[in-house]
């Protein structure tokens, strides 16, 4: 039982805040730093999964997602033997209904196991686990000090927008996030403490590293009002389709569910899909980042882009599917660059004169989005964060 709390403790509600936030990115910065490591032990080089799984042999890169399932299965089923006990439920709970607090074991099983999936090239957003070890970060430090129910909750959101701000390097798009998503409506009274836990998570990952932007789309004309005009239509319709995304991974997790096997083989079967495509075309491992890179700055044939979504579509629900940890936000960005290809696609058959601004790159089918100057370094380090 924690003593009532004090005027002090609501006065220092906001620095708890700050330092959430430096916490949260300094724990996204750790993970990204073991993926990174996890990189170069597989390719001698953290240089991306997808250009890795390019120069690996096709039997290579089926194979690694399946090793990778199979690891990442037994660290999950082990750790939850291990955990019998311990507090269930996630960081969206223990701000929506629960006390605030988190497992901290259970965080780091999760993390471990996410971890092992997204090195070995499963289809699943690494920002899940990022994002979780920030909120873990929030709920260690609402025992420090005593605070009320609604103080805990917000602290732990402070760590949540701290983990997405890191990760995508987007302060008002985690205040956003957690206002839709967590929070579900906002929480005025909440939102300094949000802002500064996301501004200081930003802050000191540009400190330590730099910001550099995770896209770096070519030179575009300035649109006129048409063009707006279809931007928005374009929105509409794929924000409308985002439940079919949404219904697919469900449906994959209802197919797995539904087979009489551990989940280390469960997860090991996924990775089998993720690798059968991988077979064909490498773009299938990892969350889409790369390849999202590479849409914004050529111009494939439609043929290449829809059949690329297709596939990137069923490894990611057979990846999140199987039970695999992680995030599915990434995977959704590539379903809406890929929209937006193809609807670009479209639009140059029905109006042959018409081009768009894109420069055009020889498309090396994995090829990262270009770097140059002093954000080389950046990019090195914090590209590949979602």
């Amino acid at each position: 039982m924690h003593p009532p709390p004090t005027r002090h403790s609501a006065l220092i509600h906001l620095p708890l805040a700050a330092c959430c936030g430096v916490l949260g990115a300094l724990l996204v910065l750790c993970f990204q730093t073991a993926l990174h490591a996890a990189e170069s032990l597989l390719a001698g080089h953290a240089s991306g999964l997808v250009e890795i799984a390019g120069r690996l042999a096709p039997w290579q890169r089926a194979l690694i997602p399946i090793v990778g399932g199979l690891l990442a299965g037994v660290a999950l089923e082990q750790g939850r033997r291990l955990l019998r006990g311990a507090a269930e439920g996630d960081y969206l709970e223990a701000v929506r209904v629960g006390d605030g607090h988190l497992s901290l074991r259970r965080t780091l099983v999760n993390g471990l196991s996410s971890l092992i999936t997204v090195a070995s090239g499963g289809s699943i957003g690494r920002e899940g686990a990022m994002v979780a070890l920030s909120a873990q970060g929030g709920s260690l430090l609402t025992r420090l000090l005593p605070m009320t129910l609604p103080r805990r909750r917000r602290l732990v959101a402070c760590g949540i927008a701290a983990g997405w701000a890191a990760a995508y390097h987007a302060p008002l798009s985690a205040i956003a996030f957690v206002c839709e998503v967590v929070w579900r409506r906002p929480d005025w009274r909440a939102l300094p403490a949000l802002l500064l836990a996301a501004l200081t998570a930003s802050l000191t990952v540009d400190h330590l590293f730099g910001l550099a932007p995770l896209y770096h789309p070519a030179a575009l004309a300035a649109p006129d009002h048409l063009a707006l005009a279809g931007y928005c239509l374009l929105a509409l319709v794929l924000g409308g389709c985002s439940p079919l995304f949404l219904g697919l991974m469900e449906l994959g997790r209802h197919a797995f569910g539904r087979l009489p096997l551990r989940l280390p083989f469960r997860m090991a079967l996924g990775g089998a899909v993720v690798g059968g495509l991988a077979w064909f075309w490498p773009q299938m491992w990892g969350n889409g980042y790369s390849t999202v890179s590479w849409l914004l700055v050529s111009e494939p044939a439609w043929q290449l882009v829809l059949t690329l979504l297709v596939c990137k579509l069923v490894a990611t629900a057979a990846t999140s599917g199987s039970g695999a940890v992680g995030g599915i936000f990434t995977p959704m960005l590539f379903a809406g660059a890929a929209g937006g290809a193809l609807a670009g696609q479209l639009l140059n058959l029905l109006l042959p004169g018409w081009r768009p601004g894109w420069r055009r790159a020889s498309p090396p089918g994995w090829a990262r989005a270009p770097c140059t100057g002093t954000s080389r370094r950046a990019a090195n380090k914090t590209s590949q964060s979602p």
